[in-house]
Protein backbone atom coordinates (compact mmCIF):
# COMPACT_ATOMS: atom_id res chain seq x y z
CA UNK A 1 0.00 0.00 0.00
CA UNK A 2 1.56 3.32 -0.95
CA UNK A 3 2.65 5.93 1.84
CA UNK A 4 0.68 8.79 1.61
CA UNK A 5 3.16 10.87 2.95
CA UNK A 6 5.56 10.96 -0.43
CA UNK A 7 4.19 12.65 -3.13
CA UNK A 8 5.75 9.67 -5.61
CA UNK A 9 5.47 6.47 -4.65
CA UNK A 10 8.82 5.65 -6.79
CA UNK A 11 10.53 8.16 -4.57
CA UNK A 12 9.62 6.63 -1.55
CA UNK A 13 10.86 3.06 -2.91
CA UNK A 14 14.02 4.69 -4.38
CA UNK A 15 14.92 6.41 -1.32
CA UNK A 16 14.06 3.39 0.97
CA UNK A 17 16.51 1.33 -0.95
CA UNK A 18 19.70 3.41 -0.56
CA UNK A 19 22.04 3.16 2.06
CA UNK A 20 22.41 4.81 5.30
CA UNK A 21 25.48 6.49 3.98
CA UNK A 22 23.63 7.86 0.74
CA UNK A 23 20.83 9.51 3.43
CA UNK A 24 23.97 11.10 5.51
CA UNK A 25 25.63 11.99 2.41
CA UNK A 26 22.38 14.41 1.37
CA UNK A 27 21.98 15.52 4.75
CA UNK A 28 25.57 16.67 5.59
CA UNK A 29 25.51 18.65 1.94
CA UNK A 30 22.40 20.22 2.84
CA UNK A 31 23.35 20.90 6.05
CA UNK A 32 26.61 22.85 4.67
CA UNK A 33 24.97 24.49 1.77
CA UNK A 34 26.93 22.53 -0.54
CA UNK A 35 23.73 20.75 -2.16
CA UNK A 36 22.62 23.54 -4.64
CA UNK A 37 26.02 23.38 -5.81
CA UNK A 38 26.57 20.45 -7.68
CA UNK A 39 23.83 17.69 -7.10
CA UNK A 40 22.21 15.58 -9.59
CA UNK A 41 18.60 16.73 -9.92
CA UNK A 42 17.04 13.28 -9.82
CA UNK A 43 18.72 12.92 -6.46
CA UNK A 44 17.83 16.64 -5.70
CA UNK A 45 14.05 15.78 -6.08
CA UNK A 46 14.21 12.03 -4.34
CA UNK A 47 15.65 14.60 -1.51
CA UNK A 48 13.06 17.00 -1.63
CA UNK A 49 10.63 14.60 -1.76
CA UNK A 50 11.80 12.61 1.27
CA UNK A 51 12.05 16.17 3.05
CA UNK A 52 8.35 16.74 2.31
CA UNK A 53 7.57 13.53 3.42
CA UNK A 54 9.09 14.21 6.85
CA UNK A 55 7.38 17.48 7.14
CA UNK A 56 4.88 18.22 4.61
CA UNK A 57 4.91 19.81 1.22
CA UNK A 58 4.94 23.70 1.04
CA UNK A 59 1.23 24.94 2.43
CA UNK A 60 0.12 21.60 3.99
CA UNK A 61 2.74 20.98 6.91
CA UNK A 62 2.62 18.38 9.39
CA UNK A 63 2.88 19.01 13.18
CA UNK A 64 3.75 16.58 15.78
CA UNK A 65 2.51 16.40 19.28
CA UNK A 66 5.42 17.91 21.32
CA UNK A 67 5.52 14.33 23.39
CA UNK A 68 7.51 13.17 20.56
CA UNK A 69 10.34 14.95 21.58
CA UNK A 70 10.78 12.29 24.05
CA UNK A 71 11.60 9.84 21.20
CA UNK A 72 14.71 11.72 20.20
CA UNK A 73 16.61 10.14 23.10
CA UNK A 74 16.14 6.77 21.99
CA UNK A 75 19.18 4.81 21.89
CA UNK A 76 18.33 2.67 18.89
CA UNK A 77 18.92 6.09 16.96
CA UNK A 78 22.70 4.82 17.38
CA UNK A 79 22.31 1.91 15.82
CA UNK A 80 19.58 3.01 12.99
CA UNK A 81 19.39 4.85 10.26
CA UNK A 82 17.24 7.80 11.28
CA UNK A 83 17.09 8.82 7.61
CA UNK A 84 15.14 6.22 6.23
CA UNK A 85 12.16 7.75 5.53
CA UNK A 86 9.28 5.79 8.24
CA UNK A 87 7.38 7.51 10.16
CA UNK A 88 8.89 6.48 13.43
CA UNK A 89 11.98 8.22 12.46
CA UNK A 90 10.31 11.10 11.06
CA UNK A 91 9.17 12.49 14.37
CA UNK A 92 12.34 13.38 15.77
CA UNK A 93 12.94 16.68 15.94
CA UNK A 94 16.43 16.72 14.46
CA UNK A 95 14.91 14.70 11.42
CA UNK A 96 12.25 17.15 10.84
CA UNK A 97 15.03 19.63 11.02
CA UNK A 98 17.63 18.21 8.69
CA UNK A 99 14.33 18.06 6.46
CA UNK A 100 13.51 21.45 6.65
CA UNK A 101 17.41 22.40 6.12
CA UNK A 102 16.89 20.03 2.86
CA UNK A 103 14.06 21.68 1.36
CA UNK A 104 15.93 25.07 1.72
CA UNK A 105 18.82 23.87 -0.28
CA UNK A 106 17.21 21.85 -3.20
CA UNK A 107 13.95 23.68 -3.72
CA UNK A 108 15.71 26.37 -5.22
CA UNK A 109 17.92 24.54 -7.02
CA UNK A 110 15.04 22.67 -8.80
CA UNK A 111 12.92 25.44 -9.55
CA UNK A 112 15.89 27.04 -11.40
CA UNK A 113 16.53 23.99 -13.54
CA UNK A 114 12.36 24.10 -13.61
CA UNK A 115 12.03 20.63 -12.79
CA UNK A 116 8.26 19.36 -11.92
CA UNK A 117 8.86 19.09 -7.71
CA UNK A 118 5.00 18.54 -7.36
CA UNK A 119 4.49 21.76 -5.34
CA UNK A 120 2.00 24.11 -7.02
CA UNK A 121 2.89 27.00 -9.15
CA UNK A 122 1.02 30.00 -8.55
CA UNK A 123 -2.18 30.12 -9.87
CA UNK A 124 -2.56 26.91 -9.88
CA UNK A 125 -5.79 25.27 -7.83
CA UNK A 126 -4.68 21.73 -6.66
CA UNK A 127 -1.36 19.66 -6.21
CA UNK A 128 -0.24 17.75 -9.08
Amino acid sequence: MPDQRWMREESRVTWEAMGRSDHAAVVRAARGGESAKDPDPATALLALHWAWAVIGPPGARRRYPWQDVFLDVRPTALLTDIYDGTPRNDVRTYVRRDARRVEAAYLPFLESLDVETGRPRRGAASWS
